[in-house]
């Protein structure tokens, strides 16, 4: 179906949720909205299935509104569907108008946050997923694709790996060997913040934690001889969460504190 690595044991079903939002009266995709579904498919499981929900806020009429919804959930449909997804794999497909708000849309802010779709993520089996040599086979994985990697944790506040991590950085370095004509952005991100700023690293207390620890990747490729001009990186602090602060589970901040690869030649 789609990219993924396996985390979960055991067959115990939950129903996490990611959104996007979009501005007001639109129902076109943003570069960050598109980012945040490349990102949440590559961190699920195989055999996992999610619903979509489509919502406005309470500006205009309800018959407007509902057609709002619709249009939005749809656009997020069609791109999942054209980032690997198979149909019978999103179980639904449903807008609400503004009938199911999160508040009271007394502000921008407020209204910003019932202006999205819902994606509601059900966990449900293990399968073994792909390596990430087998992804970047993968048709649909083209530039501008976005593919997480997982299990690439590091010491609390700093940028050096923990020993976890040395599986993916492999796996990595063998795909860039594998396919001589990648170009990448690591991409670093980090968990647990109330706004979108970067994280402090403890080591030199500048507010650079997830630009080091993308750079940290990097560097461990091109000590590897791999060519300089093929990675490039990028820190984007908490910007793009996958999971609202505050993170509700160590699953959650997992999720957040993340690095990912963008493709940029492939």
């Amino acid at each position: 179906m789609f990219f993924g690595f396996i985390s979960h044991s055991g067959w115990a079903q939950s129903t996490p949720s990611v959104h996007v939002y979009f501005a007001t009266a639109k129902w076109e995709l943003s570069s960050f909205a598109k980012a945040t579904l490349d990102s949440l498919t590559d961190s699920l499981d195989v055999a996992d299935r999610i619903e979509l929900h489509g919502h406005c806020d309470a500006v205009g009429e309800n018959a407007y509104n509902e057609q709002l919804s619709a249009k939005r959930v749809q656009a997020v449909n069609r791109y999942l569907l054209s980032i690997g997804w198979e149909q019978q794999d999103i179980k639904v497909v449903q807008a609400h108008g503004e009938n199911l708000p999160l508040n009271k849309n007394l502000s921008p802010e407020e209204r910003s946050l019932n202006r999205r779709v819902e994606i509601k993520i059900i966990h449900t089996a293990i399968n073994k997923g792909q390596s990430l040599t087998e992804k970047l086979a993968d048709s649909t994985v083209t530039a501008g694709s976005n593919i997480v990697l997982r299990n690439i944790n590091f010491v609390g506040g700093m940028r050096h790996f923990l020993p976890e991590s040395m599986p993916m950085l492999e796996e990595l370095l063998d795909a860039m060997i594998t396919y001589p004509n990648l170009v990448i952005e690591v991409q670093g991100h980090i968990c647990c913040q109330p706004d979108e700023r970067e994280g402090m690293n403890l080591e030199t207390a500048n507010y650079t934690l997830s630009a080091d620890r993308a750079r940290a990747v990097r560097e461990y490729l091109v000590l590897k001889g791999i060519a300089q001009h093929r990675v490039s990186s990028k820190g984007f602090g908490h910007s793009l969460p996958l999971y609202p602060y505050p993170e509700r589970s160590e699953a959650e901040r997992i999720a957040n504190r993340r690095v990912e690869i963008k493709i940029i030649r492939k």
